[in-house]
């Protein structure tokens, strides 16, 4: 922790010298009207970056900060990209130092233990989730941007807001507001089904890493603790591998692990999006003024449904491109820096889809001691590292489910594509 005060609020755009972390040199966009749809982390980085950019900004929320309910995605990694100081009273309760990866051959009884892989996460930490968002929230407001809690934006509303402002950010989730309004709800087939909850307990021998189980179904399991004794765990599956009772696999995996396990009521069910598969034709709607970001843009990552940072990222592109009259381009661009992650992601799911959890495991010691940001942000680390091993990689496509995962991803079909 640093010894500066816990309302401290650092600004990467201004302190980074006029560009946003990770992207280039901006311009002053004082002349724009800016609506915000949705007030979590990706509505907040949006929000935050027109702010810099001295733009007038209004943001709606349709819950409120003070009472909202958010403990999915409480692990954030890419943090440095939040501009807030890192203290528990912001949120930010463990900067953990790595990821632990276990592989199992299954969840009976006899499950073995495949592989421990640790990957090292310098720029993570377990947060309070809800307490980073009231925060952000309170430092944006601040800073002038207007913030309207408890207001659910109409269909007409919509229309309404594209008429008066300059661009709408949709970051209203999944299905966003935007494919409402267009009767394209369609779009967003695919998803991840997750339960988590923030639990007591003795978390002292895993604090303060993080961990992550795989046990041979297209999901996985995780135990994030804030504290020696406080964590957030939870399980997910994929579409296609949903179970019968979903607390009842909840509560085998935490006893499975040796972690408290979550009552219902404690219990949250968070679904995660997987359309519209970066289509650019579906991430800038020039008829509604309108730019998705974050889970309205349906980029999660296709393996683990993580999208904090990437949501975070797709706000800040998007401005910045706006500042550089290029937000034509930002379709393109977005699907430019994210297809990587979303090639590797995939290919990875077709092992577990395959039930290959040897292989898997083989693939995780491959990697281990990549960083966990580098495994999204520069996948070409970990296939650089497979293809050094000729005969795990010939293991690797020799299994017909990532042959098909491969050739989906290359061709930008995934596992769920967009209608034209």
């Amino acid at each position: 922790m640093n010894d500066q005060s816990d309302n401290d609020y650092t600004d990467p755009f201004r302190a980074g010298g006029g560009h946003f972390p990770g992207i280039g040199t901006a311009t002053d966009c004082s002349d724009l009207s800016i609506a915000v749809l949705g007030g979590a982390v990706s509505g907040l980085a949006a929000a935050h970056a027109f702010r810099s950019l001295n733009s007038e900004v209004v943001l709606y929320e349709r819950q409120s900060y003070s009472s909202k309910r958010v403990n999915c995605g409480e692990a954030m990694t890419a943090a440095s990209a939040i501009p807030l100081t890192k203290t528990p009273r912001n949120g930010f309760a463990n900067d953990t130092p790595a990821f632990e990866v276990h592989v199992y051959t299954g969840t009976d009884p006899g499950q073995r233990l495949v592989s421990k892989a640790v990957f090292p996460a310098p720029d993570t930490y377990i947060t309070d989730r809800n307490l980073v968002e009231q925060q952000w929230a309170a430092q944006l407001a601040d800073d002038g941007v207007e913030i309207n809690e408890d207001y659910t934006v109409t269909k007409a509303e919509f229309e309404s807001l594209a008429d008066t402002h300059d661009i709408l950010v949709d970051a209203t989730g999944q299905p966003s507001l935007t494919s409402k309004v267009a009767g394209t709800t369609n779009e967003y087939g695919g998803h991840l089904t997750a339960l988590n909850a923030n639990v007591t307990g003795d978390f002292s021998d895993l604090y303060p890493k993080a961990r992550i189980v795989l046990e041979n179904y297209v999901g996985y399991a995780w135990a994030f603790p804030k504290t020696p004794t406080r964590a957030n765990v939870g399980i997910g599956w994929g579409q296609r591998d949903l179970p019968d009772d979903y607390m009842a696999e909840l509560r085998a995996v935490c006893e499975r692990n040796g972690w408290p396990a979550p009552t219902r009521d404690q219990t949250n069910v968070a679904i995660i999006p997987k359309g519209p598969s970066l289509n650019p034709a579906r991430t800038y709607l020039p008829t509604y003024n309108v730019v998705r970001v974050g889970d309205a843009a349906g980029i999660a990552n296709r393996l683990s449904g993580k999208g904090i940072s990437q949501g975070i990222h797709s706000s800040y592109l998007m401005a910045q491109l706006v500042a550089e009259d290029r937000l034509t381009e930002y379709p393109d661009v977005l699907h430019d820096h994210l297809r990587s992650e979303h090639f590797l992601a995939h290919v990875v799911r077709g092992v577990l889809e395959a039930g290959e959890p040897e292989l898997l495991g083989d693939i995780l010691d491959t990697v281990a001691g990549i960083t966990i940001e580098d495994i999204d942000r520069s996948p070409r680390l970990a296939l650089t590292r497979l293809l050094r091993r000729p005969t795990l990689f010939a293991r690797l496509v020799a299994q017909p489910r990532v042959r098909r995962n491969a050739f989906e991803a290359y061709t930008d079909r995934w596992e769920y594509r967009s209608p034209e």
